[in-house]
């Protein structure tokens, strides 16, 4: 009998190849992320989480405040399968000799032996919203800095997705409404319009870069800079995506967010996964002078030495 996880591990998979036929170009990276997500469910099952203290009454409060469930800084997280999902992920990555990630994760791998990288200084510092030992570590080894932080981030988010699982419950999504994660306080990486019954147009929610928690958000409110001023916001698709996924811009902080139309496209949805099959979107809101919250992957070549 197959388990919640696998059943979500395959239809990563199904979306993922499905997405290889719709998009060849896309054939590369899509099979980068296909690793990932395959090492992130083989570590899940063993990530340990620490008892959190949490009930109705101090969670209410923290919702009315605007306080997250859980502060960052106090997660304690599975150190020891993070760094084992870290050293799979770039085992994984290597055996593509010929892809340039592979070569990238080759250079990683090395500097873990040679013990220039302490994987535990930079989770925590990741997790504490500090990129500065990411920075010396790349700065001083000539490593490529995106695919370092990627692999960091992709190694620690299944913990944080796990504190998230234990909390979700004592969200108030309809009072909510605020620009960062209710549950971990990170910004949004994506958002998503939902269908809802009696809602004209659908509900809007974003997506948690860090724990993958979904909240509900205003409409028309830019997610980065708060700006409500619709003259100043708008929103673009391609003819060949349709209305499955558009790009909403804001011109008050010049940032846009990619954003996927679930009633078009099904609630079989991946973040992740669309996020890199719609590579095509921020090439074109990049050109248009706008910039994506957040590790972006157009970014990896640009932090090569």
């Amino acid at each position: 009998m197959k388990t919640k996880k696998s059943g979500e591990l395959d239809r990563a998979i199904k979306r993922i190849n499905t997405i290889e036929k719709e998009r060849p170009s896309h054939k590369e990276i899509l099979q980068f992320v296909k690793h990932i997500i395959r090492e992130q469910h083989k570590i899940k099952p063993l990530i340990k989480v620490k008892r959190i203290d949490m009930n109705e009454e101090t969670a209410k409060k923290l919702m009315s405040e605007g306080f997250p469930l859980i502060d960052k800084k106090e997660i304690k997280l599975d150190m020891d399968s993070a760094a084992t999902l870290f050293k799979n992920m770039c085992r994984a990555l290597q055996r593509k000799k010929e892809e340039k990630i592979a070569v990238e994760a080759k250079k990683i791998s090395q500097a873990l032996r040679k013990k220039e990288i302490d994987l535990q200084e930079l989770f925590k510092k990741l997790v504490e919203g500090d990129k500065g030992y990411l920075d010396s570590i790349s700065g001083k080894t000539g490593l490529n800095r995106w695919l370092l932080l990627f692999l960091a981030e992709s190694s620690i988010n299944p913990s944080l997705e796990a504190y998230a699982e234990k909390l979700k419950g004592y969200v108030a999504q309809e009072s909510w409404l605020r620009s960062f994660c209710p549950v971990c306080g990170s910004a949004p990486v994506s958002g998503e319009l939902k269908n809802v019954e009696g809602v004209e147009g659908g509900v809007r929610f974003l997506v948690c870069s860090s724990c993958s928690f979904k909240w509900r958000f205003k409409r028309l409110t830019c997610p980065f800079c708060g700006n409500n001023d619709h003259k100043k916001l708008r929103y673009f698709n391609t003819e060949a995506d349709g209305k499955a996924y558009r790009v909403d811009v804001c011109e008050e902080c010049k940032k846009y967010i990619k954003t996927i139309d679930t009633g078009a496209l099904g609630e079989g949805a991946i973040p992740l996964v669309e996020d890199m099959a719609t590579l095509h979107l921020d090439i074109i809101a990049q050109k248009e002078g706008y910039k994506k919250a957040g590790t972006n992957i157009l970014d990896m070549d640009k932090s090569e030495k």
